[in-house]
């Protein structure tokens, strides 16, 4: 299953609040984690009292078995030569030793280290079932460039869907009952949601697949 730290952001508007901060994504167990990362939305998190989003650049691995994908991305495309070689090696330290996993018994979670004990500043757990699913490690950095690479593999129907559902109602109530109906629906699809509230109008936007936000749209079409 994927991995997650509970972030503590705080907010140029005054509010304390907690975020997700993943550092292992596994799009089986939890495939709405494929679209946020397609959306722009994985580690960003949105300030409750203002909507002020708030990310953390940081490296995580992403791992996606039904399209052989085991990924480590590194969300800056700038990251210098001399620190990619760096990260490659140790990358290269840590699959070696999660290969070993497979001919251990299946006993508990295994921890996984590079050479200085770390991935970057991380350390990776894998239970001994990951790591006999390990596919061929890919390395990008950018999440550009990993969005272009996942997108080149999903199959039509499930790359990324998107619908906009919106009210130009300024009235605080009707808002809140506008998001807990789009929620709903986008729960009931297995669809995430993202808020824009604006003085003018309040949009919620649901992602998920397009075979799921297809769906969705049919559901919501007027019936004659």
């Amino acid at each position: 299953m994927s991995r997650s730290t509970t972030q503590t952001f705080n907010c140029p508007c005054g509010t304390e609040f907690t975020g997700q901060l993943y550092e292992y994504i596994n799009a089986v167990d939890d495939p709405q984690l494929r679209y946020i990362i397609l959306a722009g939305l994985v580690n960003v998190s949105t300030c409750p009292n203002c909507g002020r989003k708030m990310a953390i650049s940081t490296p995580f691995i992403y791992s996606d078995p039904g399209y052989n994908l085991l990924i480590y991305v590194h969300p800056r495309a700038d990251t210098p030569e001399e620190a990619r070689l760096l990260i490659l090696e140790k990358l290269r330290s840590v699959y070696m030793d999660a290969n070993k996993l497979k001919d251990q018994p299946a006993e508990g979670e295994q921890q996984i280290k590079g050479s200085d004990g770390s991935i970057g500043d991380r350390t990776i757990n894998l239970t001994h079932s990951q790591a006999t699913e390990l596919p061929p490690l890919k390395v990008v950095f950018g999440l550009e460039q990993f969005t272009d690479l996942l997108n080149s593999v999903l199959s039509p129907e499930d790359k990324l869907g998107r619908l906009a559902m919106s009210t130009q109602s300024r009235n605080t109530a009707e808002r809140a009952q506008f998001h807990i109906i789009a929620k709903k629906l986008a729960t009931e699809m297995e669809c995430f949601i993202d808020v824009e509230d604006m003085p003018d109008e309040y949009t919620v936007w649901i992602y998920g697949s397009r075979r799921q936000v297809g769906a969705l749209m049919r559901e919501l079409a007027p019936r004659g």
